[in-house]
């Protein structure tokens, strides 16, 4: 009997979970206001971005897994390493409402790059860099782009500090 290929299988599930949303997604009802993408836009591009992955995953992970033979998803350092992943998720939604967005996603790309750097060598000024460039581009996008207003963190506001 021939063994199933996990990475097909795990391939099909999400090109179906993207399918599922992007279909869905039509069920949400909204407003034009002038040319505002609309709340249709975000789950969209998620699914678009899901299928495609799942796409590239089946055609190069499931050739590699093919030949190569399967491994394990998680052995115990990998369970590890989710469960701090988790726990950094957690803090950063935490952070994102003491220190708000702006600051939470600076910090939170940079516990995320180092957590999932994994043997990969990356300096720690890189990282900072990065970290500080990506939380700067999303907060701005989202405020200065999208108009979307993003926690500014109850700190700031008890000490009356205004964030841009």
């Amino acid at each position: 009997m021939k063994k199933i290929n996990r990475t097909y299988v795990m391939g099909a599930v999400f090109l179906a979970l993207s399918i599922f949303i992007y279909i869905e997604s039509g069920n949400i009802q909204f407003r034009l206001v002038s040319n505002e993408p609309g709340p249709r836009f975000f789950p969209r591009i998620a699914a678009i971005g899901m299928a495609l992955f799942s796409i590239l995953s089946m055609i190069f992970d499931g050739k590699k897994e093919a030949k190569e033979g399967s491994k394990p998803y998680l052995d115990k350092k990998g369970w590890i390493r989710m469960g701090i992943i988790m726990a950094e998720a957690l803090v950063f939604c935490l952070a994102m409402e003491f220190i708000g967005f702006w600051f939470a996603a600076m910090l939170g790309t940079f516990m995320f790059t180092w957590t999932l750097k994994g043997d990969k060598k990356i300096s720690i000024p890189f990282a900072v860099i990065f970290s500080i460039v990506v939380g700067c581009v999303c907060y701005f996008l989202f405020t200065r782009g999208f108009h979307i207003p993003l926690p500014t963190g109850t700190l700031w506001k008890t000490l009356g500090i205004q964030l841009p």
